[in-house]
């Protein structure tokens, strides 16, 4: 680009030569009463060759217009480009949300077609500490919609823990890595039972705890562990999750099992709320620490 720029000039600089040589030469010829037609072949002589300059300085000035023309050109239809890229983008995104969603529901309905008898509520996470070890999270469902204090709280993939906590249009939910909850449980091989509660050192790592195993059990690490039914908070054989490692207690009178949750309750954004099934509030409820202690059932109170 310089260097049509430099050309222009250098010819400039010769057009502009050839014009006073022109004019003088006209001059002296007037002043001299010299021949018109030795005048006529003169300026012909000089302006055929600056024709041709002005001719190549236009042809470059248009050459020059034209590129910035096409780096416009080049720019408007990349911006365009960058605009399809950033749609399709989206549209991948959408697309891969209402495919695991499509999914969620899926396994829902197979969930539903084993248990006809359960009622599911859908909700989304809308607020979650990432301080606590737990998982503790608000859903976007309260009472307004038909949940109560206790219902159980799954995904498709698995339990993630209960209501603990009933607002008018979000509830707390207490999830099954926590002490505040014991949810009776077995091996659904073996049928060895225990009872499911959480603890700190294990809920670090995104584990639970089967407790209170006897020490002649069968249990082994791969097996899968469901709810017991036993209670009438979480109804039977709904999948809590495998077993990572067996260990014994330290009185060493019984064992425990880690649990590694089939449900991703630290990261789920979408559960389902079970507010019925058979058996449900049939008797006392005695399986969540503290219920008899006073746990919160006022539907007036906001979900924190």
């Amino acid at each position: 680009m310089r260097d049509k720029f430099n050309f222009a000039n250098s010819n400039r600089r010769l057009f502009l030569a050839a014009v006073l040589v022109m004019t003088c030469v006209i001059i002296y010829s007037v002043g001299t009463g010299g021949r018109s037609d030795l005048v006529t072949s003169i300026c012909s002589i000089i302006t055929t060759p600056v024709q041709k300059i002005s001719s190549m300085i236009s042809a470059g000035i248009g050459t020059f217009s034209g590129e910035f023309k096409d780096i416009d050109q080049v720019r408007a239809e990349n911006e365009l480009l960058r605009q399809k890229v950033r749609e399709l983008t989206k549209k991948t995104v959408d697309y891969d949300d209402l495919k695991m969603q499509n999914e969620e529901y899926r396994k829902l309905l197979e969930l539903k077609d084993e248990n006809d008898l359960f009622k599911f509520q859908p909700a989304s996470v809308i607020a979650r500490d990432a301080s606590d070890y737990y998982g503790t999270f608000t859903v976007d469902k309260g009472s307004a919609d038909g949940i109560a204090l206790h219902d159980p709280v799954i995904t498709a993939d698995g339990l993630v823990g209960y209501i603990s906590s009933l607002g008018i249009t979000s509830s707390k939910v207490t999830t099954i890595l926590s002490p505040g909850l014991e949810v009776g449980a077995v091996d659904k091989e073996t049928r060895d039972g225990g009872t499911l509660f959480g603890e700190i050192s294990s809920s670090k790592n995104g584990y639970t705890r089967l407790n209170y195993l006897s020490r002649n059990c069968e249990v082994t690490v791969g097996d899968i562990i469901v709810t017991s039914g036993f209670g009438s908070v979480f109804p039977k054989n709904l999948i809590i999750g495998e077993v990572h490692q067996i260990r014994a207690e330290s009185e060493n009178i019984s064992l425990y099992a880690e649990i590694i949750p089939a449900a991703d309750i630290k990261n789920c954004t979408e559960v389902f709320i079970i507010t019925d099934f058979e058996g449900q509030h049939s008797v006392e409820n005695d399986s969540i620490k503290g219920y008899k202690d006073g746990a919160s059932s006022d539907t007036s109170s906001t979900a924190e």
